[in-house]
């Protein structure tokens, strides 16, 4: 897991999906609890989608007598489809009977990143905040904490959209995107290392950003490495092949590094191909099986599709599941989720809406 000072406060970046991550929040509050020298008892959930182990989080949080505050943007809208919306719902409905007017969940479409649901230093005296380990994450969090530009609203909403966008912003801005689109997979043999390389990124971003030459020069390395990353989704998207209508597929088994907004950009160049499925033998999902499948759709195609359908409706979110869904243009599964119901449903037509 991801931890930083900012402005003095200290950040976790969580997901929030597991038993072991409600752990690692209580824990990690109770020791910023005992490290502060004047009272706080502020703590902040910024981008965190509800989930049941968030609920638990909170709730242990509110027992010992500190408040807390959640913003996010990741409601649910409409009816659930599948068991992930379900339990998203109900934590939802919880964080709200628990908080009361300290929670506000709203909808992507308002807010397109976190960074516009706080004021600037906002939280600048907060015990602690938790943020999901992402651009978005981390710009609402700094700027929760009073780190901030004129700028970041806008390439925070980059940074959190599709990969083709995320180079769109300011120049500070496209040094964080070419950072993370070149950050090693996860892999299971070495489980730490993509989350270090993260971890010095996010640092030396925030660094760069409050003036930092030794930081902007550091991150300014990354971008022979992008280069090379951008010739290899090339190649990848040159070899892309059609597997039902409207829906392409790569296999990156064998490349460990290439720009995944490139990858789009390239596959998207025909109109036809509104779905780009990328097989990928690093991942979380494929920590357990080896392999996972990676959906997304094109930015002309999101309000015609929700990848969310093709689920059947006992899924369960949870990378040991073989499944990862948040939100209806993106969708992570493992190979058997992929052959049971992912491609007979795309192949059917299942997606459109």
């Amino acid at each position: 897991m991801i931890t930083l000072k900012l402005n003095k406060v200290p950040v976790l970046f969580v997901q929030g999906f597991s038993r072991e991550d409600t752990r690692a929040i209580v824990d990690f509050v109770r020791e910023a609890n005992q490290m502060t020298t004047t009272f706080k008892d502020t703590v902040l959930f910024i981008d965190t989608p509800a989930t049941p182990h968030l609920v638990e989080a909170v709730e242990c949080l509110k027992t010992e007598g500190l408040k807390v505050v959640f913003r996010d943007h990741h409601r649910v809208s409409g009816a659930s489809n599948n068991i992930r919306d379900e339990q998203k719902l109900k934590a939802t409905e919880k964080l709200e009977r628990l908080l009361g007017d300290d929670c506000l969940i709203t909808y992507r479409d308002l807010h397109p990143a976190c960074s516009t649901l706080v004021e600037a230093g906002e939280f600048a005296d907060a015990l602690a905040i938790i943020a999901d380990p992402d651009a978005d994450g981390l710009t609402a969090a700094m700027k929760a904490a009073g780190i901030h530009y004129p700028e970041l609203d806008d390439d925070a909403a980059l940074l959190d959209s599709e990969p083709a966008m995320q180079v769109k912003g300011s120049r500070i801005s496209r040094l964080l995107a070419l950072g993370l689109s070149t950050l090693p997979s996860y892999d299971p043999a070495r489980p730490r290392e993509r989350e270090a390389c993260q971890q010095r990124l996010f640092s030396d971003w925030v660094q760069a950003v409050q003036g930092s030459d030794e930081a902007l020069n550091r991150l300014q390395e990354a971008e022979s490495i992008y280069e090379n990353a951008v010739a290899v989704a090339g190649y990848l998207a040159a070899r892309a092949r059609t597997i039902a209508p409207g829906a392409v597929l790569v296999d990156a088994t064998e490349s460990d590094i290439f720009d995944m907004g490139s990858l789009t950009q390239l596959v998207e160049q025909e109109p036809d191909n509104l779905i780009l499925v990328l097989i990928k033998d690093k991942g979380p999902i494929a920590a357990h099986f080896g392999v996972q499948y990676s959906l997304s759709v094109s930015r002309q195609a999101k309000d015609d599709i929700d990848l969310r359908r093709l689920l059947p409706e006992n899924a369960v979110n949870d990378p040991a599941c073989g499944v990862i869904s948040n939100v209806s243009f993106l969708l992570h599964v493992s190979e058997p989720v992929w052959s049971d119901f992912i491609l007979p449903g795309l192949k059917g037509g299942k997606h459109l809406l």
